[in-house]
């Protein structure tokens, strides 16, 4: 205000002389006191819009005016005509020259009268709200609750009724029991068929939104086991298959004759017969090559070992290796004749490879353990009845981010409902961390193609790590750890692969147990141990004098939290023995166990040659 006054001194200073009164100052933007106006156009130094009434008599006073602009009248507050302000003395003219005098009230212009419309009640229904009676002003849109538009309703979202579900009904929450899942509490309308979680119907859900999942629905599959006992897992790997009678080119005739069609029995099922018999597994998993798909375009080899695994009664499930869906019958025959057999559990999914699902172990009602099989893939054969459902995948070594990801959200499911539940990993082709475990503990080095290291006999080995390191590791995969870091910051405590046929380690590495499982068949290539010598080769057809290093692994679990209680390899007997928990106890040309201790260190000994 001050800085105006000094302003308009300045500006009229040659016209007003050194006596006139103190009027001669200028204030802006006034507003009508009564009228709550604020129209005023301040154009000081505009002749037009700043005016004065002029005399020539020294001393008279002179009245410098600013306009405020007409402003019409609402429901909600007065008008004003068009009039001048005296920017001193602030009395009111008709214009700028401020010729006459008007009062507030010769320029106010009355409130207008509210202009109410009815709006009639309406009922509420499921689909849309409702309203009460009331009355709103078309020309304020205010709202009344009386047609003389004298009761206000301040509150407009009052008149609103909100939806109404006539035929509501209420469902009590509910545990899962047993297989059956459970429910939250919630609503359900007939009319509109929505869901709620609030009996006001302001949470609406799905009628899904409303399952509470019971431990059996967290996997694909549910093994279930009595909860007075530790659950016994089995893991077979790399039966391999083959059937000299399907060749697609000529094989010599030592070939034809070892990998005879009648040699199933010799060359593996007498064998995993043994296995299945001393193990008396609750689940049995086998990590991959079922068969050698190139000896079994017409498909009996899969269905034979599906038939002998049948005959056990017991739930088996099989991943796919690198050489099974090199058979013509094609990968979707193949996982049909798993899905379709009583005791698998085998799911084809729409991922990258075949037959990537999960597996639950469950004691009473309470989930323990997952088992997580995917397809590592590194087919580099597939055939052309294989690639033809577009997700088998060629010339790609392990699993795909689709694989990956579709694991990790079930993890992550998992984890939600407990953290409690252990969970494993099981496939064909080892990632890549098994290496650095290796070369970490046991000075594996990669370009060693044969580094026979027995880690039973390392000194120095630690608790509860064993097994034999036989070849470099083929195809390794997740080069940068990122799977195995997720998956163990979401509980992973295990990998069990199989694929490379002379390795058998197992070793516990950041918290993880990275588990070879050994070879339980003598199709294609094994470890053979020389009877005389003691020397260890790699064998394709196992000779006089040699026997081959044949069995499976053994996974105890605990019955009360489902951890890793004891994992050991058995190897069959009259073939290579048994070690269990680090510990050697040989059984080599005898079905006999060997009970004393020193006779456990006299083979110890003499087993050091080539172990």
């Amino acid at each position: 205000m001050n800085k105006m006054k000094k302003l308009i001194s300045f500006l009229f200073a040659g016209a007003l002389a050194l006596s006139l009164t103190a009027c001669a100052f200028v204030a802006t933007n006034d507003s009508n006191p009564d009228t709550g106006n604020s129209n005023v156009e301040s154009n000081i130094g505009n002749s037009s819009d700043v005016g004065s009434n002029d005399s020539s008599d020294v001393g008279e006073h002179q009245h410098i005016c600013a306009k405020t602009k007409e402003k019409a009248a609402t429901c909600l507050a007065e008008g004003n005509i068009e009039y001048w302000t005296c920017l001193s003395c602030d009395k009111i003219f008709d214009s700028k020259t401020a010729e006459t005098e008007l009062t507030v009230e010769d320029v106010t212009i009355a409130k207008l009268a509210h202009k109410p419309k009815y709006v009639a009640e309406t009922e509420a229904s499921c689909n849309s709200t409702g309203n009460i009676e009331y009355w709103r002003c078309e020309r304020c849109a205010t709202y009344f609750s009386d047609e003389e538009a004298t009761m206000e309703i301040v509150d407009k979202n009052s008149v609103i009724i909100g939806f109404t579900h006539p035929s509501l009904s209420h469902t009590e929450a509910v545990k899962p029991n047993g297989k059956e899942n459970g429910n939250i509490e919630y609503w359900h309308c007939g009319d509109c068929d929505n869901y709620y979680k609030d009996a006001s119907c302001t949470q609406k859900t799905t009628l899904e939104g409303t399952v509470v999942l019971s431990a059996y629905n967290f996997s694909d599959f549910v093994v279930e086991i009595p909860d007075d006992r530790d659950p016994v897992v089995l893991q077979l790997t790399d039966p391999q298959l083959i059937d000299s009678a399907q060749a697609r080119s000529e094989l010599s005739q030592s070939y034809k004759d070892h990998w005879a069609t009648d040699r199933l029995d010799d060359l593996c099922f007498n064998y995993l017969t043994e296995i299945i018999n001393a193990a008396k597994p609750d689940f049995i998993i086998i990590t991959g090559d079922l068969i050698h798909g190139m000896y079994d375009d017409n498909g009996t080899s899969l269905l034979a070992l599906i038939n002998f695994m049948e005959s056990f009664q017991i739930p088996w499930s099989p991943v796919f290796g690198n050489h099974d869906n090199e058979s013509k019958k094609g990968a979707d025959w193949q996982c049909e004749q798993l899905e379709k057999a009583e005791y698998c559990l085998f799911k084809q999914r729409e991922l990258s490879g075949n037959g990537n699902y999960s597996v639950g172990i469950v004691q009473g009602d309470k989930l323990k353990r997952v088992f997580y099989m995917l397809d590592t893939n590194a087919v580099t054969a597939a055939s052309e009845e294989s690639l033809a459902n577009g997700h088998t995948i060629n010339n790609y070594c392990g699993a795909k981010p689709d694989q990956i990801e579709w694991c990790l959200e079930q993890m992550r499911l998992v984890k939600e409902y407990s953290s409690d539940v252990k969970m494993s990993l099981a496939c064909h082709i080892q990632p890549k961390v098994f290496e650095e475990a290796y070369v970490a503990k046991y000075g594996f080095d990669m370009t060693n193609a044969k580094p026979n290291i027995n880690i039973d006999l390392y000194e120095g080995k630690e608790e509860g790590d064993f097994g034999y390191i036989g070849k470099q590791l083929i195809g390794p995969w997740d080069h940068d750890k990122s799977m195995f870091n997720a998956m163990k910051g979401l509980g992973l405590d295990s990998i069990f692969v199989g694929h490379v046929h002379y390795n058998t380690a197992s070793v516990v590495y950041e918290g993880v147990r990275l588990h070879y499982g050994v070879k339980s068949g003598e199709h294609d290539r094994v470890n053979a141990i020389n009877t005389t010598t003691g020397e260890i080769v790699e064998a394709d057809c196992v000779k006089e004098g040699y026997s081959p290093v044949i069995g499976g692994s053994i996974i105890v679990l605990s019955k009360t939290d489902g951890s890793l209680k004891d994992v050991y390899n058995y190897y069959c007997t009259d073939k290579a023995g048994v070690i269990k928990n680090g510990e050697i106890q040989w059984q080599l040309f005898t079905s006999k166990s060997v009970k004393t201790s020193a006779k456990r260190k006299e083979y110890a000994v003499w087993n050091k040659k080539y172990f």
